[in-house]
């Protein structure tokens, strides 16, 4: 392992990096090293920060391109993030998409907790009175957050898993059938 260090060469000072290797990933790192900052670990074959000791792990995750940048993982030198569902992406990369999505570019899981925004999706929908003729249909649709199949009441945007409350959800059958009971 490399200390990080400065000397004065010349007229200004050279900063070297620490680094250390990692005998199951066969490179040499940036940071303090294993049990440190980072642990390797063997199900995901990779070496991540201390922070993500519990995550999802996901089989050689990292051997893979950032889903943003599609830059290989693997043997880069910048941050990356552990999604909820397992998947990794560059910090930076994480940071600029979170922005403007909230599901995973890969497997289309939801990114985090949205308990409070499908909250909001429920008040408005309470609130909106749908035209008479599409009141009692309903859709089946596939829930993106656990996987299952199911119907939801109709509507041209939402469409609510009634297994796991999510919204992040897709319509796989588009020929509305007549619901059980009526909404409210």
């Amino acid at each position: 392992m490399f200390d990080c260090s400065e000397i004065f060469h010349g007229n200004a000072f050279v900063y070297f990096r620490t680094v250390y290797h990692c005998p199951f990933c066969n490179l040499c790192r940036l940071g303090q090293g294993l049990g440190i900052d980072f642990f390797h670990c063997m199900k995901c074959n990779c070496c991540l920060g201390m922070k993500l000791v519990e995550h999802n792990c996901l089989e050689k995750g990292l051997e893979s391109n950032c889903p943003i940048c599609y830059d290989f993982m693997f043997t880069s030198s910048a941050p990356v993030r552990a999604l909820p569902c397992g998947h990794f992406m560059h910090s930076s990369c994480f940071q600029a998409y979170a922005c403007s999505h909230y599901t995973c570019p890969i497997c289309s899981k939801s990114l985090g907790d949205m308990t409070v925004y499908f909250g909001m999706l429920d008040a408005l929908l309470a609130a909106e009175r749908l035209p008479e003729e599409y009141r009692d249909r309903c859709q089946e649709i596939l829930c993106n957050d656990c996987g299952n199949k199911g119907s939801s009441r109709f509507h041209w945007l939402y469409h609510k898993c009634s297994l796991c409350g999510s919204y992040n959800t897709r319509v796989i059958n588009t020929e509305a059938s007549t619901c059980p009971t009526s909404r409210q």
